[in-house]
């Protein structure tokens, strides 16, 4: 989203960090600084760290940023989200074409007056399920069990079984049909002609975002209406690719229990959260997306999936279970016989029925090798190439060779294959896949991008030390900047995020404004720029001198020539493996060409 010149930094500065943090951070001044305990992991020692600017930055899970990025963590927003969330803080005015929302034919809609109108709507709902109107609702969830307190904690409420019933309330109340149709509560007539009540005899879930407000609802027919399930139209406030029901009120349990578990309706989350699990979440009538998995990666790495018992939950769990696993996260299946649900399940066996099938849950890629068993008759051999087919597109990307030698060492196992064989065909995958770019060099840009938002944290350590170096210089000397470039040119340096801010510098300086912070995280929109900042600034080291820095930027470019002949070196072989000699001949001028170059760099 583009954004007026200013606009973000002037958000920037409207706002104090050091009070947005503290009101979920106990933070104390130590020297220059503040600490506290992490809200993102747990831990017992104080490792989270801010400074004046407002850069924090947590030593133990190594996640940090500026106040953008913290808020975007803690409420598990995007980026213009977050923006504009900080701007209301600070007062500061959303541009018109920021946050404005128009239906056919109709004026624009601000999506704060949105907001208003689902508020309101929340509240109207939950007096219907509490009034006379809703002792049909109430009986019905007694009847499946549903506790009081459970109903209050998740704000359910109740739609009359009328036609306008919620719109003239709220036009009584002073809002248009405009802004009732723009919130997703009311739908037109077939003859154009005025509008009706969406939801109707629907216990209504209200669906909330980071902040606790409703955005959308979803309704559940309690008589013979169909579908059963209805849920709130897309919306200026309501997607639902990006959005899971309950994920406000599971987050802190996310967290401190350390992992998600996935199921696939509102009434599976409500038994959930009933019998002590209060960690679950469920998508809203759409397949699981890596848009959901980049949401949850924000909470936690790890995931427990539990849909359906039958053979729709089961396709639809290993769909799931693909994108979690391409996605990073360790993932565990539960398996339901086929009569069950999770919330039949728990309401027939308990909590402990279900730590007992968790402690017998099979791992992510276990039960995808169940399934493609279940697909293929694998007591054949295309049975058995089929299944290895489909299961090396989740074993190949995996990056750490350990444990991918374990999954390769189980697919034999299972598959009664030879462990050779799987192997060549996990190369044979890798090597088609990089055949396939045309042997163009991959960036460090486009291999960083292809990660998921929570995996730039875990690799921020990986940022060598020269890198880091170069950058502290650069921040600390900005009148080195032009030096070191000329040393160590930016494409020479691997790591997206330390090339992105240093172009940012270059940028400043040509802009003529001072190469700090605020002025730097205002030019880069590149994933983890913010956390490596901090990360660079809150690190505790002494004074860095001008041979230092050289011989840093030295260091990364020599460094960079040693990267590409090992590179070129290994597709060498590739090319002669497929028999491709204009590549080879293409290759080895370019492998004399580096290893004169890194000659010469030593001189």
């Amino acid at each position: 989203m583009a954004y007026p010149p200013g606009f973000v930094d002037e958000v920037r500065r409207s706002v104090d960090p050091l009070q947005i943090i503290g009101e979920v951070v106990e933070i104390k001044r130590r020297g220059s600084r503040w600490v506290g305990l992490c809200p993102f992991h747990n831990e017992k020692t104080p490792s989270f760290t801010v400074n004046e600017e407002g850069l924090w930055h947590c030593f133990g899970c190594t996640s940090g940023g500026d106040i953008f990025q913290f808020v975007m963590d803690q409420e598990g927003l995007e980026f213009p989200e977050a923006v504009c969330s900080l701007a209301e803080r600070g007062g500061v005015p959303v541009p018109s074409e920021v946050g404005r929302s128009r239906q056919a034919g109709q004026s624009v809609v601000d999506k704060n007056r949105v907001i208003t109108v689902l508020v309101a709507a929340d509240e109207f709902y939950r007096d219907q399920l509490h009034g006379a109107e809703g002792a049909r609702a109430l009986e019905f969830l007694a009847k499946r069990g549903i506790e009081e307190s459970v109903v209050l904690h998740f704000g359910l409420g109740f739609a009359p079984d009328e036609w306008e019933a919620l719109q003239q309330h709220l036009v009584a109340a002073g809002f248009n049909e405009h802004e009732l149709e723009a919130a997703g509560l009311v739908k037109r007539r077939e003859t154009g002609k005025g509008t009706y009540d969406r939801l109707r005899d629907r216990i209504v879930f209200p669906i909330r975002d980071p902040r606790g407000r409703p955005v959308a609802f979803s309704g559940r027919s309690i008589g013979e209406g169909e579908p059963k399930y209805l849920n709130s139209p897309e919306t200026i406030t309501f997607t639902k690719s990006q959005t899971l029901y309950g994920l406000f009120e599971a987050r802190e349990s996310i967290i401190s229990k350390g992992f998600v578990l996935l199921v696939e309706g509102n009434f599976d989350l409500i038994a959930c959260a009933q019998y002590g699990l209060p960690n679950a979440v469920a998508p809203l009538g759409t397949a699981f997306t890596e848009d959901h998995a980049r949401k949850l990666a924000r909470f936690a790495r790890k995931a427990v999936v539990e849909f359906d018992g039958d053979q729709a939950g089961q396709a639809a769990a290993e769909r799931t279970v693909g994108i979690l696993l391409g996605k990073g996260f360790q993932v565990n299946v539960v398996r339901l016989s086929p009569e069950h649900d999770p919330d039949s399940f728990l309401r027939a066996e308990g909590i402990e029925g279900f730590h007992a099938a968790l402690s017998q849950s099979a791992t992510g890629l276990d039960f995808m090798i169940q399934r493609a068993g279940e697909r293929a008759d694998l007591d054949t051999p295309r049975g058995k190439a089929e299944a290895l087919s489909s299961l090396l597109e989740f074993v190949v990307p995996i990056s750490n060779r350990v444990e991918r030698a374990e999954w390769i060492t189980r697919l034999a196992e299972r598959l009664q294959v030879e462990p050779r064989l799987v192997e060549g065909a996990a190369a044979d995958v890798q090597a088609k896949g990089r055949l396939r770019k045309n042997r163009v060099r991959p960036t460090a840009e486009s291999s960083e991008n292809q990660r998921s938002p929570a995996s730039w944290k875990v690799e921020l350590e990986k940022v060598t030390l020269a890198e880091r170096e170069l950058l502290r210089a650069v921040l600390e000397h900005p009148e080195w900047r032009g030096q070191l470039e000329e040393i160590c040119p930016l494409d020479t340096i691997r790591d997206a995020r330390v090339r992105a801010l240093l172009e940012a510098a270059a940028t400043c300086d040509a802009d003529g404004v001072p190469v700090d912070t605020g002025n730097l995280l205002a030019r880069v929109a590149q994933k983890g720029a913010s956390a490596l900042m901090s990360l660079v600034r809150l690190e505790e080291k002494g004074p860095l001198d001008w041979d230092s820095a050289r011989n840093c930027a030295l260091g990364i470019y020599d460094d960079s020539l040693r990267r590409r002949l090992r590179e070129v070196s290994k597709d060498i072989q590739e090319a002669l493996k497929v028999g491709d000699h204009e590549l080879f001949g293409q290759l080895n001028k370019e492998k004399l060409t580096l290893a004169q170059r890194i000659d010469s760099s030593l001189l």
